[in-house]
C-alpha cells in the first residue's frame, strides 16, 4: 500500500495530509513541531478539506519548526532564555 504526503502551511502551523488507498490522515502539526491532533477521512472528503483549507489562504509546503522563547516579562524577571547563540 502506497502513502502519498502532500503538507500546507498557514505560515505559523503546518499540515500534514497522508493519503492512502481509502483513507486520508490530517495532522495538525504546531509552531514548534509537535503534532497536536490526527483526523481520519475518506480520499474523497480529504480532498474537499485540501481545496477548503487553500481557499482559506494556506500555501502548499512546509514551515519549519520555531524554538519557544521566554516572554519579555519573564526575562524581566530574571528567567534565561533556554537557547543562547
Amino acid at each position: 500500500m502506497t502513502t502519498a504526503t502532500h503538507t500546507l502551511t498557514d505560515g505559523l502551523n503546518n499540515f500534514i495530509f497522508e493519503v492512502t488507498e481509502n483513507v486520508c490522515l490530517i495532522k495538525f502539526v504546531n509552531c514548534f513541531g509537535a503534532i497536536t491532533k490526527t483526523m481520519e477521512f475518506t480520499v474523497e472528503q480529504g480532498r474537499k478539506q485540501w481545496k477548503l483549507a487553500l481557499a482559506c489562504g494556506n500555501k502548499r509546503g512546509y514551515t519549519n519548526p520555531r524554538r519557544p522563547e521566554p516572554s519579555a516579562f519573564a526575562v524581566e524577571m530574571g528567567e534565561t532564555p533556554l537557547y543562547v547563540d
